[in-house]
């Protein structure tokens, strides 16, 4: 069996490597198309695995999700099955949703009804895009009140999906034709 050789890697020194979310947008799976002549909703950019092209549907945008500082999380666990040599990568994205009020509620009802796509914004100013195989969904939803004046008044969502592969970058240059606002 003949296997790629494997190649050197360089770690990143400096600036651009920092963890966390900056921004976050999300869209229903029911508002993605299949890129023409596919049965993908994206199509990579050529000899690459970035995100180059995503089938929204018209008049529909990836929607900001306003988030609390230091309150997003992403995080994808990779696994190969050694005895049929299949790759998948669970996701989990973990966002609180600041106030528990009527628009709050209504906004996370919308999020329940359908598989969605989850587009993110690193810190370190890179995209990732995952659910766009339809198999990402808001599992898990928890409120508080808290008890005092610093605490955390809303509600944390837990989204969990299964990816094909490493969770997938966008080309930053497309993002803003496909979001409400960057």
């Amino acid at each position: 069996m003949a296997c790629n050789s494997v190649t050197a890697y360089s770690k990143n020194c400096g600036r651009g490597i920092s963890g966390g979310v900056s921004k976050l947008w999300v869209i229903g799976y029911g508002d993605l198309n299949y890129i023409s002549g596919t049965t993908e909703t994206y199509a990579l950019a050529s000899g690459t695995t970035v995100v180059s092209q995503v089938g929204v549907a018209s008049g529909k945008t990836f929607m900001s999700c306003g988030i609390l500082k230091e309150s997003v999380s992403f995080k994808g666990t990779a696994k190969r099955d050694s005895s049929t040599g299949a790759f998948e990568n669970s996701t989990e994205t973990t966002v609180v949703i600041s106030s528990i009020s009527e628009a709050s509620k209504t906004y996370i009802d919308g999020l329940m009804q359908q598989p969605v796509a989850i587009l993110i914004k690193l810190r370190s100013g890179v995209y990732i895009v995952t659910g766009l195989n339809g198999f990402t969904e808001l599992t898990d939803i928890s409120e508080e009140s808290g008890t005092k004046n610093s605490d955390m008044n809303g509600y944390q969502l837990k989204f969990t999906g299964v990816e094909e592969g490493f969770t997938k970058t966008i080309d930053p240059t497309y993002v803003g034709s496909i979001v409400d606002k960057l």
